[in-house]
């Protein structure tokens, strides 16, 4: 167990990590973290990252247009072979 001590910075109450602890717990500079007080207690673990932009499977199966990729795979097997693939 490691002692750290709570510190002023401008307007703010900053607490220091002992490396050996961020290290142990997989921390690096620069990661965000969630801070939740209980009581005397507090919790800090990383910020779940949000995916934005991002589609699910479902979502990107969707906007598969069938009739192009049976125009794709037509093409493709009636092309002669480019490299040592077996037909």
């Amino acid at each position: 167990m490691s002692t750290t001590r709570l510190r002023q910075q401008g307007g703010a109450v900053v607490l220091t990590i002992p490396s050996d602890v961020a290290n142990m717990a997989g921390w690096v500079v620069g990661m965000k973290l969630d801070i939740d007080a209980f009581g005397e207690s507090v919790c800090i673990k990383p910020t779940k990252r949000v995916a934005r932009g991002r589609k699910s499977l479902s979502e990107l199966l969707s906007g598969i247009d069938e009739n192009e990729i049976k125009a794709l795979n037509s093409q493709l097997d009636n092309s002669d072979p480019i490299g040592h693939e077996i037909i």
